[in-house]
């Protein structure tokens, strides 16, 4: 597979749920393909995204520094030892209180290695505690968990969608004193693999539905159709308090490389279904920061010698449910400055894309520093209120060495 083959297939991974059965990623993969795009990336960029590990929603790259300031606006810290053994692609979860890190890989693919399959992952967890900056084991999963699994937090309970063969399971964790997994009955068939919360509701999509699972009362819930036109492809629902925003890609356009498919988005106000105005851009991975939708992707889409496109199109982009205005990332956050360590994870202010730091409340954007002794690729990322904790990866060389040590970045308060 060539470099470009490479970036379509990963853009193809990015796009989340396409309307195809669940858990075929082959399919997926095919489908991106027949998207014809290329990404116009710097060349150091570009080499990274080939080799890099980009599972679990962590895309961890090279490049070694030592500890210390991030250009001066940030700083990192070492954690106390975690009780879990070393492993990659473990995930994380931030309740609000603690970071939960669950599961894990023993023997994760090497980068440039097409590996059919490894091993099913870890089930063992423990919770680190800002406050206290200690680690406590929990109980552990009721199934192995590793990269394709979802962690999110709801009214404080977490919710894991463990994806399997013949489809999902899911899961509700709910911290000591109770301290135990409860499986989820009753999903809803054809579930998407991208749920969304906000409060104690998990919104996901169902086929051309949305459906919600209340953690409180412990039932699910389907949302009136969305009937607008064109009918949306390639959907995700992102929850905001504006309502459930279902994005996607118009069903009806060809993809014959003439034109980009950009990013539609419908909204839910409790009665109807409306259609906000086209937004400019074509991932479709957002997150909700408290006031507007984020995708932190820096990349853009340039169709080149291959697609005739009338000019570059960014993948990410702000969009604002209430007003439907959409907008471009800052100019700072780039590709070609993302020289730092590149664990990817989305928060509520802060995001890590491409080895920066991006504080979506104030358009700053700084690099994202390697800690010396962290590990190359596979660690696991997400924040707390303020700060940044990064646990575990593997660095292939002759042999895959693993990591379980853990780390936090703090951004240094603005100077006066």
């Amino acid at each position: 597979m060539d470099l470009d083959e490479r970036l379509r297939a990963t853009y193809a991974e990015r796009l989340g749920e396409v309307d195809l059965p669940t858990g075929d990623v082959a399919a997926a993969r095919r489908e991106g393909t027949r998207l014809r795009i290329r990404r116009r990336l710097g060349v150091g960029v570009a080499a990274a995204v080939v080799v890099a590990v980009a599972v679990g929603g962590v895309l961890v790259g090279t490049g070694r520094v030592p500890v210390g300031p991030a250009d001066e606006t940030g700083h990192w810290r070492e954690l106390p030892a975690p009780p879990l053994s070393p492993r990659a692609n473990a995930a994380m979860v931030w309740t609000g209180h603690e970071v939960l890190v669950i599961g894990g890989e023993k023997h994760p693919c090497p980068p440039n290695a097409d590996c059919g399959a490894t091993d099913r992952g870890l089930r063992d967890a423990a919770a680190y505690d800002p406050a206290t900056n200690t680690w406590a084991p929990i109980a552990p999963a009721p199934v192995p968990v590793g990269p394709g699994d979802r962690l999110l937090a709801a009214g404080g309970i977490v919710v894991l969608r463990h994806w399997q063969q013949d489809g999902s399971a899911w899961f509700t964790y709910e911290p000591p004193p109770l301290n135990r997994w409860t499986r989820i009955p009753d999903v809803p068939r054809a579930i998407g693999d991208l749920p969304s919360a906000l409060g104690s509701r998990v919104f996901a999509t169902a086929g051309r539905r949305v459906v919600v699972y209340d953690v409180e009362r412990g039932d699910w819930s389907t949302l009136p159709a969305d009937r607008r036109s064109p009918r949306l492809a390639a959907r995700r629902v992102t929850a905001t308090p504006y309502g459930p925003v279902v994005t996607g890609i118009d069903s009806t356009q060809p993809n014959d490389g003439r034109s980009p498919s950009v990013v539609l988005a419908d909204v839910f106000d409790g009665k109807t279904w409306r259609r906000l105005p086209a937004t400019g851009q074509l991932d479709n991975l957002w997150t909700w920061n408290g006031s507007r939708m984020v995708d932190a992707d820096p990349t853009v889409v340039d169709g080149g010698e291959t697609d005739p496109f009338p000019h570059v199109y960014p993948a990410g982009g702000l969009l604002d449910p209430a007003t439907g205005k959409w907008s471009p990332l800052p100019q700072a956050l780039s590709v070609d400055s993302g020289e730092g360590w590149g664990v990817n994870a989305p928060g509520r202010r802060w995001f890590a894309t491409y080895g920066q730091v991006y504080d979506s409340q104030t358009g700053s954007v700084v690099r994202l520093a390697q800690p010396d002794g962290a590990a190359d690729q596979g660690s696991a990322a997400a924040w707390t209120d303020d700060a940044l904790v990064v646990f575990g990866g593997a660095t292939f060389g002759g042999t895959t060495e693993l990591s379980n040590r853990a780390w936090a970045w703090t951004p240094d308060p603005p100077t006066p």
